[in-house]
């Protein structure tokens, strides 16, 4: 339990109501729950605030306060409120630092302080990890890695060889970091591999989702750099370079050696095609498959691309077409009709 006071100076807010209330949890405002702090994140829920259960609700300094009695908190940005609010209920296990015994570790190998690897954990030689790292069970560490500070590798993460992460990455389970880029040349209906002998690199504070894949170099570096956020099963193929503060979400595959800006949006199973590049802050919506290059700050949806906008226009005449369709065979029966009367 958690006094409204206590959330209160985490989050430098002001109270009205009871201070002393105590709150055992979180939930939404439209499905409140007593004794449980809600969030004011939008004006279109603020119809939910007279009845819902819920014992207090933070809110915007646009809020209207006389709407109640209900306890409030009132803070700069209700968003990043929730995060902080969110990190005090939070109640996933923490790792005490250890070396499990069953951690299998190769020659010349650097572990930093405070650092956790658990069961079966295998880290080849010559590979350095920073102080305060996490290494889950069944994590594979290729030979010549680097792992920064505070990195945390959920289980069944597998990072091959000569691959670099910057300090506070977090790789969710499943991954597999630096993997052969697709590359082939065709011979007279023969396959024959290209060698991948370049990297990943990931800089500071990149989120890697579930299942998500990111390739090495063919020669060239693929890099992710910092703050950049990917969801689940995302697939970043060979020399590939992904800009700062990026947000993909599940599904998003990117080709070979394109580059995509800093600030990039791209919706859920967005495609890029290889050898293209993407301006910093451009926006690709859900589905869509991008064929060219885009400038800065655009705003593309659809298959392929096209600008927003324009794809919008399009829809409209699109679903428009079965009546097109019907007046044109109309006027083709109209003209027949006079065709055979002049006849």
């Amino acid at each position: 339990m958690i006094s409204v006071r206590q959330i209160a100076e985490k989050l430098n807010g002001t109270i009205q109501g009871n201070p002393d209330l105590m709150i055992s949890g979180i939930c939404s405002i439209d499905d409140g729950k007593e004794g449980c702090i809600s969030f004011l994140r939008s004006s279109r829920f603020d119809r939910y605030f007279t009845d819902s259960p819920s014992s207090a609700v933070i809110v915007n300094p646009n809020f209207n306060l006389d709407r109640g009695t209900k306890t409030t908190i009132t803070v700069e940005n209700s968003d990043i409120a929730l995060i902080a609010v969110l990190s005090m209920f939070d109640n996933k296990p923490v790792a005490n630092p250890s070396i499990h015994t069953s951690a299998i570790i190769g020659e010349n190998v650097s572990i930093g302080v405070d650092c956790t690897l658990q069961p079966h954990a295998v880290i080849e030689k010559n590979v350095k990890i920073g102080d305060n790292a996490f290494v889950g069970a069944n994590v594979y560490i290729g030979e010549g890695c680097s792992i920064g500070s505070r990195t945390v590798l959920h289980p069944n993460v597998t990072v091959y060889h000569s691959c670099t992460l910057g300090d506070d990455v977090t790789i969710d389970s499943g991954a597999v970091i630096g993997a052969d880029g697709f590359g082939w040349v065709t011979v007279k209906d023969v396959h024959h591999k290209i060698p991948q002998i370049g990297k990943v690199i990931i800089k500071n504070n990149v989120w890697i989702g579930a299942n998500c894949t990111v390739d090495r170099g063919t020669f060239r570096d693929t890099i992710i750099n910092e703050n950049t956020k990917l969801d689940n099963g995302i697939q970043i193929a060979h020399n590939v370079e992904v800009g700062r503060g990026c947000l993909f979400a599940g599904q998003v595959g990117i080709a070979g050696s394109t580059k995509i800006g800093n600030h990039v949006t791209l919706a859920g199973q967005v495609g890029i095609v290889d050898h293209i590049s993407i301006g910093d802050r451009c926006i690709v919506a859900s589905k869509s498959g991008v064929m060219q290059s885009l400038a800065p700050g655009s705003f593309f949806s659809g298959i392929p691309a096209r600008p927003h906008n324009e794809k919008k226009r399009q829809d409209v005449i699109i679903n428009k077409l079965p009546e097109i369709a019907k007046r044109i065979r109309a006027l083709e029966n109209r003209f027949d009709e006079l065709s055979k009367e002049k006849s």
